[in-house]
């Protein structure tokens, strides 16, 4: 990264600033997921507001909320259209299939999944 910086910007640092420089941009790279989950309590209510009857769940974690902290546990969205499309005569299994997440929050994203009758995948939740 040092030599990055030499290079493009003809800038002498030590890697200790370097390493201070790294710091303060991660901080605030965390800052933006941040505010991203104070955005979700708006996000579910407009989901709800432009999607009547669909299903919008969040949890946070209670061991946090005890210290007056919060901390994003799942999320859980199924829309009408989903719903009533499965009543409607889709095959009566449910699949499910998942992945790992990678990155700054780590943890599993699930999907339900069912089948119609011309064997095309539909997104229950």
């Amino acid at each position: 990264m040092r030599k990055n910086v030499d290079d493009r910007f003809s800038l002498n640092f030590s890697n200790s600033k370097m390493k201070k420089f790294k710091i303060i941009i991660l901080e605030k790279l965390e800052g933006g997921f941040i505010d991203d989950f104070n955005k979700l309590g708006v996000y579910s209510q407009e989901l709800r507001d432009t999607n009547p009857g669909s299903d919008v769940v969040i949890n946070i974690s209670k061991d946090t909320l005890e210290q007056d902290k919060r901390r994003f546990l799942r999320m859980y969205v199924c829309f009408e259209t989903l719903k009533s499309g499965w009543r409607s005569g889709l095959r009566p299994f449910i699949g499910l299939d998942g992945t790992f997440l990678k990155g700054k929050f780590k943890g599993i994203l699930v999907v339900a999944l069912q089948q119609d009758s011309m064997k095309h995948f539909y997104l229950l939740a």
